[in-house]
């Protein structure tokens, strides 16, 4: 199904068929069909990515390290401004003089700040056109571009709970970037004992949970995974800084995961960039069952208003509250 954003560039089709043309990070995959010419995407979400990989010229990565040079680049808005930011200094480089350089969002989705963006390539951002309650902006590439790298936009920041002194390695784009977030905080300070065994971090963020249990426990066997390649990079990088060894992956929820866990540990998103979306996590948690080894067990950390347990007593086992503030609940259930 196409998103808004993506029935925006298809009412503007006439743009993509001179040129060589990228899509940056768009929000589905059927936007590749519904367009004629020759165009390339690039993705940081591994949902997305998984249904276009066995077709030519698309790229999983944190950043876009193709040599090719493109007459066109269309980002679409993320959620975070500081994430559009580092996405159009890396996307930049790869334009060809005088390229376009494209932004499309939902007007609620801060695309509107577009000319501001924008202002480092050029003279003026043009909107091109509005409908969908979307808009898409056009920058001509006028101005001298930057070599990209990576780590200047990168933030390491400490994380001290009980005895462990953590450095955490974080991007634009990732949860509670530059900061542990209180849900997190709460899990890892009401944790029971570590099963020495194989256990999961699922939607793994910059690696904050899995690297803490490897601190407390050694002796685990350490896989981290999130749709996210901002968070894969995150979390391995986070993982190398602490001295950690760790198995990274992308995965689309648990599709891309054949191994069982003793245990699966997960503060789980319930939005998809501006929009609020708990079919991640009621996925999650009708697989999670498949993934847990005899007795296993799941320890999950989610706002405090949303209903989980009814689905986890369903598909896994009735869960206990381990801990609770206003604003989260820990809970812990068992095969």
């Amino acid at each position: 199904m196409l998103s808004n954003p993506s029935q925006l560039l298809v009412r503007n089709a006439h743009l993509f068929e001179q040129g060589q043309w990228l899509l940056a990070n768009a929000e589905d995959a059927q936007v590749f069909s519904e367009l004629d010419g020759d165009i390339d995407g690039f993705h940081q979400n591994w949902q997305i990515y998984s249904q276009l990989k066995t077709q030519n010229n698309h790229e999983f990565a944190v950043a876009l390290a193709s040599e090719k040079r493109y007459d066109g680049i269309v980002l679409y808005m993320p959620k975070a401004k500081e994430h559009a930011a580092m996405l159009l200094a890396n996307l930049a480089c790869h334009l060809k003089p005088g390229g376009c350089l494209m932004l499309v969002g939902e007007n609620n989705s801060g695309v509107k700040s577009a000319p501001k963006l924008l202002a480092d390539y050029g003279h003026k951002a043009v909107k091109l056109d509005a409908a969908r309650h979307c808009s898409l902006f056009n920058m001509v590439l006028s101005a001298e571009v930057k070599p990209f790298n990576l780590d200047q936009w990168a933030k390491e920041f400490e994380v001290n709970i009980a005895e462990h002194n953590l450095r955490i390695y974080s991007l634009p784009g990732i949860f509670s970037h530059k900061s542990l977030d209180d849900g997190t905080k709460l899990l890892l300070e009401n944790l029971k004992p570590i099963p020495t065994a194989p256990v999961l971090d699922f939607a793994c963020g910059a690696g904050i949970i899995g690297v803490y249990l490897a601190k407390k426990n050694p002796a685990i066997q350490l896989t981290m995974s999130d749709v996210s390649a901002i968070a894969v990079h995150c979390a391995g990088r986070t993982a190398e800084i602490n001295g950690v060894t760790a198995d990274v992956l992308a995965s689309d929820g648990l599709k891309d995961i054949t191994r069982k866990f003793a245990a699966i540990y997960t503060n789980p998103p319930f939005h998809t960039g501006t929009h609020t979306d708990y079919s991640i996590t009621e996925q999650f948690l009708r697989d999670a069952n498949a993934h847990l080894g005899v007795n296993g067990s799941l320890t999950l950390v989610a706002n405090a208003f949303l209903d989980y347990p009814p689905i986890m007593e369903k598909h896994l086992a009735a869960p206990l509250v381990m801990a609770h503030t206003t604003r989260f609940k820990l809970y812990h259930c068992q095969k």
